[in-house]
């Protein structure tokens, strides 16, 4: 090929550009690089190497989406193009049967003046050995005097033409369409009411529509799925399974990918996941997805960190790009335990590695944003109104909670919580490794110690504002195991508090043999060092004043009875008063007896 040609696109070839319809990669660049100045030498040193680039402006040139700029001009090409319809149509005209009107031109010929005209006469005493065998239709009134030879042959031709149209049966309703569309029939030409093209229209577009339809739903999506599941793989990083695939309609037309385990052990779990692709590009060189959406999926949080793993080289996403991934009535795992119906969004970057996400609850009370850098996760934890998962559940009014995410441990480094009338702060850390380990400390005030005694032992009754200092640890395969293992341990305090069904006072003054039942015991300040864990919850040390009473010893709360020695001492105006005594018995029946 010269060097120094230069070429051109042509209308199928700029067509080609602006519909992205060539997928070769090197191609297309080749097409988009022809510019009508640029000789194929430069195109070559652009490129890189001579021997490709003009094997491909060949093939360009074989498909017909370029040419040379020194070939025949479009205009010159047009020109040949109707020359060859006006010759097509003279031997259409031609090959159209002469009708008899010998008659009609002998008679024309007769009335000319023009005498001296020897070709005339010639073709008048022609006529008769063209005459061809009468039609089967009328034929028109004779002319007028002033009618003449041209005249006469205008009428032959114009009933040719009429006999030709009833002889030739009329086309059918897509050619008529076809040439509609095309130009070549005109207002006048367009028979039966003006309603019947509208029909038309209407009952082939609800044709299309059904066979677009079948086919979406009879397509045999399931020969695909192992190279779906090795998209899946090499897009996450991950190893991906997937049960079965099918069209979906709902809420708008998408592939249904359902049962989706990734990772190894099936960190990941997915009931459904829909693929919402961007028509134009399902035949580019790299298919979009408009819209990614996740149903009824399981997320263990220590899972999160690796699909957020930078990859070298992700080969898949050359081919494929996601707009969008949202998340619907989907899960976060800790170890058997979850927090569901969240709903929201995830973002995954060029390289198909998840980069952020943010989920709210179907409420709303709680939502949870986060985002990596540098390897690790940045969490955000926000609440309102918002009960924790599991039993026994605390109501918590406000929570803010912010932290961080790695392989390792979800650690929040600062906690805040609003409930119960008080405030309670502190840092939490939860140990990922198996087994998992809980630890933190948090600090109350305020408490109303009656609405939180609701939570774990709804019998007892006491009231106050509770301030506390805990600090808390237990470890565990499961949350059952850190149940059991949990223990929290400090010291509380109590503040304006009152005691139902314990009298201390009436117990001392008059002591009975089988003891006291019913009254209460009012106090200004209740404190000691407290113990709990899954057995019950141990008050060691307590001390209790309330003006002339008081009181000191242990308190052991557990399985719905309390169990406690207290010395109480009653001050008078001249002696005061000391008095072993025992609490014992249910919750809403403790006896009080005097120990001698």
């Amino acid at each position: 090929m010269n060097e120094n040609a230069v070429f051109i696109k042509t209308e199928a070839g700029e067509d080609a550009v602006s519909k992205r319809t060539i997928v070769q990669r090197n191609l297309r660049s080749v097409l988009i690089m022809i510019d009508g100045r640029t000789p194929v030498g430069n195109l070559a040193q652009q490129f890189g190497d001579p021997l490709i680039v003009e094997g491909l402006v060949g093939e360009l040139e074989h498909r017909g989406l370029v040419r040379r700029v020194d070939d025949a001009s479009v205009e010159e090409d047009a020109d040949r193009s109707e020359l060859s319809s006006i010759m097509v149509d003279i031997e259409d005209l031609i090959s159209q049967p002469i009708t008899p009107v010998a008659e009609d031109i002998r008679r024309a010929h007769d009335r000319s003046s023009a005498k001296e005209s020897p070709v005339l006469d010639e073709f008048a005493m022609a006529i008769p050995e063209l005459a061809a065998p009468a039609a089967a239709v009328a034929v028109a009134p004779p002319p007028a005097d002033s009618d003449d030879v041209r005249g006469a042959i205008r009428r032959a031709m114009m009933t040719s033409s009429a006999d030709a149209g009833v002889e030739h049966s009329a086309p059918g309703p897509f050619r008529r369409l076809f040439d509609l569309f095309a130009g070549r029939v005109s207002g006048a030409d367009r028979k039966g009411p003006p309603s019947s093209l509208g029909k038309r229209l209407v009952v082939g577009s609800l044709v299309l529509v059904v066979l677009l339809v079948g086919v979406f739903f009879l397509y045999p999506y399931s020969r695909h799925l192992p190279q779906m599941e090795q998209l899946a793989s090499e897009l996450l990083g991950q190893p991906v399974r997937i049960a079965s695939v099918s069209p979906s309609i709902f809420p708008e037309p998408s592939i249904a990918l359902e049962g989706l385990r990734v990772g190894e052990g099936g960190q990941l779990d997915v009931g459904t996941v829909k693929l919402i692709p961007r028509v134009s590009t399902l035949l580019s060189e790299r298919t979009v997805m408009r819209e990614v959406r996740i149903e009824r999926a399981g997320l263990n949080i220590a899972f999160l960190p690796e699909l957020s793993k930078r990859q070298d080289i992700n080969w898949a996403s050359r081919w494929l790009k996601v707009e969008r991934i949202s998340v619907i009535d989907s899960s976060l795992l800790l170890l058997d335990g979850s927090i569901g119906n969240l709903n929201g969004t995830l973002d995954i970057n060029e390289d198909g590695a998840l980069t952020r996400l943010s989920l709210a609850s179907t409420d709303g009370g709680l939502k949870l944003q986060g985002s990596i850098e540098s390897g690790v996760w940045n969490v955000a934890l926000t609440a309102l109104g918002w009960r924790t998962p599991g039993q026994p559940s605390l109501l918590l009014d406000v929570l803010e909670a912010t932290g961080t995410l790695n392989s390792q441990r979800l650690q929040f480094d600062k906690v805040d919580v609003k409930l119960y009338g008080g405030y309670a702060v502190g840092n939490l850390s939860v140990g990922l490794v198996s087994p998992a380990t809980v630890e933190g400390e948090i600090t109350t005030s305020r408490l109303a110690i009656a609405d939180l005694i609701k939570v774990f032992a709804p019998t007892l009754l006491l009231t106050g504002d509770l301030s506390a200092a805990i600090a808390i640890r237990g470890e565990g395969e499961t949350l059952e195991d850190l149940r059991r293992t949990l223990r929290a341990s400090g010291t509380l305090g109590i503040q304006r508090g009152q005691i139902e069904r314990v009298d201390l006072v009436q117990a001392v003054r008059i002591p009975r043999p089988d003891g006291v039942r019913g009254g209460s015991t009012r106090f200004d300040q209740l404190e000691g060092d407290v113990l709990a864990d899954a057995s019950g919850l141990s008050l060691t040390g307590a001390t209790m004043s309330s003006g002339l009473v008081g009181a000191q010893g242990d308190i052991r709360l557990a399985d719905g009875l309390i169990n406690g020695r207290l010395d109480v001492s009653l001050r008078g105006s001249a002696t005061t008063v000391l008095a072993p005594v025992s609490i014992e018995g249910k919750y809403a029946d403790p006896v009080v007896r005097l120990r001698r």
